[in-house]
């Protein structure tokens, strides 16, 4: 129902400004590929942006689908709802999509599933490039639009990414209504917690451009705040974008040839910055010649049903779900001369369950984990019924069944334990069990959710040189003639370091290859992530080698590739064999050259990596990739989520200990 404060919005202005903020967006993208992940300051004209080619990107992809969501499964979208569309419809199944999907497939689901076991990417660019959909359907209601925003976000990210979507995609529900810059940074500040990196980037921002008003002291400064060896981090291309609107003062080129100059995620931030121009300024505010270049219709890489869809289309069905959200989510505006459009009521209001992890999402070897399922009652009577668990093989949850009693319009929250039921063996990756709510043995309600299976590390060392074998074949104060301090004959620094080489063996390498070597007393490290740090092998500091044991298995044969993110030098071997060494670190290495061809035969298989630590830092990343859609059409992530882990044996006596990890027994 309007409101005597409602803004008239005539819908020609409407249809105008969404038209031109999807050809901004578009326009942006095609200009910023073939310079995305360069991250340096280029010196290029306006003349020279435009690329021989155009093609396909991420930027725009993924709201087609949102679109098509709200076309098909209304105006009330969950997350739950989108991740259903993105399976259906769209393949990116990389980077913080893969881990997402991952997830996903295992029962974990948003918002764990955009933050769980994705350190890396929780982060990154990916949402906020997906903003703008969610301000152009909510026209006048930045706060509605922000709603929408953090349901998209949540799916595969957390932190400041959620909020950056949320902030842009405010800024356009204001945009397109409105049309002033400052009223529109506004909107989009007034989402955002007070302490927001993505709202007090804003006046830093603003003040580099005030005091450096060319484009290499103003970026030289900004990177220097804001920059990250990661092109894709989120607050370095956010301030990048801010950059580019503020010294490029509302004229569309210039903003575009600043975003393209200034490196990192440069197909996302032209992206960005042309819709956000495209919704201040229509049409009139977009260079014709490059309009007219950029052609008639949508170019998506997805199996959408708009994936070769005119533009103008695009748009009209983007105004339709506008129209349609004026007049029942959206009080903040009218919007006049409007087409008709068929208006759907809201969802019937039904019993649900969701899931609550106050522990890590993981089954382990040998103890519980805590589960809550909150049963929710919207109706205006009390609900009793019983709720039934049922997990999965060689696991137990406690209880398996209980009554509930949930009051009118309230919620409960009902507590589980599960187990595995036989310690030891094989623990799978993925872990689901089902939930079912019943009334009188009728079932109300059901849902599905899961626990991702602990990896199973044995972990070797650390091990060191205590002097510098490349230098002394002996320790040159340590040997038959000198025992005395290394500072007595120039090795002082051997007080404060260690030496460490790739080459040295510092164990039975051949014999670890095939068998385990309890004498060495191994730890037992069970981690639920796939990123092991220095803070999980104990609380030892320095330059050390450290070898990780990993017995692993397919259910099927397959070829496989393994990416390593790493703190230092690496040696890898699978079933003794070696697979792959390099003497550099990568502290993540995906889709790159460097992914170790595997084929795994579908029986056990041993696999050792040999890391070098060369400081007090240690970090591993393992990723068993290869999985997905080869059609690329259904979302599968990349990553396999059909392994299994076997529970080492070593023969050495174990405690529980902190961080997942478990400590020798003294």
């Amino acid at each position: 129902m309007k409101t005597a404060s409602s803004i008239s919005l005539p819908y020609a202005r409407y249809y105008d400004k969404v038209l031109a903020a999807w050809l901004g967006k578009s326009v942006g993208g095609v200009i910023g590929a073939p310079l995305e992940n360069h991250k340096e300051l280029k010196t290029l004209s306006v003349d020279q942006l435009w690329p021989p080619e155009m093609g396909a990107n991420d930027d725009l992809d993924i709201q087609v689908v949102w679109l098509e969501a709200l076309q098909e499964a209304g105006l009330y979208p969950n997350s739950a709802t989108l991740a259903r569309f993105w399976q259906d419809r769209c393949w990116y199944n990389f980077c913080e999509y893969g881990i997402f999907l991952h997830n996903l497939q295992r029962g974990i689901a948003p918002p764990l599933s955009g933050t769980w076991n994705n350190r890396f990417f929780s982060e990154s660019e990916g949402c906020p490039i997906r903003s703008d959909i969610w301000g152009l359907v909510s026209p006048g209601n930045p706060v509605l639009a922000a709603q929408l925003a953090r349901l998209d976000g949540q799916l595969d990210h957390g932190g400041v990414s959620i909020e950056i979507e949320q902030f842009l995609a405010a800024c356009m529900a204001h945009a397109v209504v409105h049309g002033d810059f400052e009223g529109m940074l506004a909107a989009g500040i007034a989402v955002l917690p007070a302490d927001s990196p993505a709202g007090t980037a804003i006046p830093v921002v603003r003040r580099i451009c005030r005091e450096h008003l060319a484009l290499p002291q103003a970026w030289r400064i900004l990177i220097r705040t804001f920059g990250d060896r990661d092109a894709s981090k989120a607050i370095t291309n956010h301030a990048i974008v801010l950059m580019s609107l503020f010294l490029g003062r509302l004229d569309f080129r210039e903003t575009m040839r600043l975003c393209a100059n200034s490196g990192w995620d440069t197909d996302c931030t032209a992206a960005t910055a042309g819709a956000l121009l495209g919704g201040l300024l229509g049409t009139a505010g977009l260079p014709a010649d490059w309009v007219a270049k950029l052609g008639t219709n949508l170019i998506c890489g997805i199996a959408v049903k708009h994936k070769n869809a005119l533009l103008t289309e695009f748009a009209e069905d983007t105004c339709r779900i506008g129209v349609e959200m004026a007049l029942t989510r959206n009080p903040a505006v009218c919007i006049t001369e409007a087409p008709a459009v068929t208006v759907r009521f809201p969802p019937a209001p039904a019993i649900t369950l969701e899931t609550v992890y106050p522990d890590e999402p993981v089954l382990w070897n040998g103890r519980e984990t805590r589960v809550n399922v909150i049963v929710r009652n919207p109706f205006l009577d009390a609900f009793s019924g019983e709720l039934r668990i049922q997990p999965p093989p060689n696991a137990v949850c406690m209880p398996a069944a209980l009554p509930v009693s949930v009051p009118a319009g309230g919620a409960i929250t009902c507590e589980l334990r599960i187990r595995r039921q036989v310690p030891g063996g094989w623990v799978a990756d993925t872990n689901l069990l089902t939930a079912t709510l019943s009334d009188d043995g009728t079932p109300v309600a059901t849902h599905t959710f899961g626990l991702g299976g602990a990896r199973q590390w044995l972990v070797y060392g650390p091990y060191w040189d205590m002097w510098d074998k490349d230098r002394y074949p002996e320790c040159p104060y340590n040997n038959p003639q000198r025992q005395c301090i290394p500072g007595a004959v120039g090795c002082a620094r051997d007080n404060y370091n260690h030496y460490v080489s790739l080459d040295r063996p510092y164990l039975d390498e051949a014999r670890l290859l095939i068998e385990e070597l309890p004498a060495e007393v191994p730890l037992h490290l069970e981690r639920g992530e796939e990123l092991i740090t220095h803070e999980h092998l104990g609380g030892f500091k320095g330059q050390a080698c450290y070898y990780f044991v990993r017995t692993l298995r397919s259910p099927e044969p397959r070829d496989t590739a393994l990416f390593m993110g790493r703190s230092g030098p690496f040696r890898a071997w699978l079933d003794g064999r070696e697979v792959g060494a390099s003497r550099e670190m990568r502290e993540w290495s995906c889709h790159e050259d460097e992914g170790l061809a595997l084929h795994l035969t579908g029986r056990p298989q041993r696999l050792v990596i040999k890391l070098v630590r060369l400081s007090d830092i240690l970090g591993l990343h393992v990723l068993l990739t290869g999985a997905g859609d080869p059609r690329y059409q259904r979302g599968i992530s990349y990553v396999y989520a059909d392994l299994a882990d076997q529970v080492p044996t070593a023969g050495v006596p174990a405690t529980v200990g902190p961080s997942g990890a478990f400590w020798p027994a003294l």
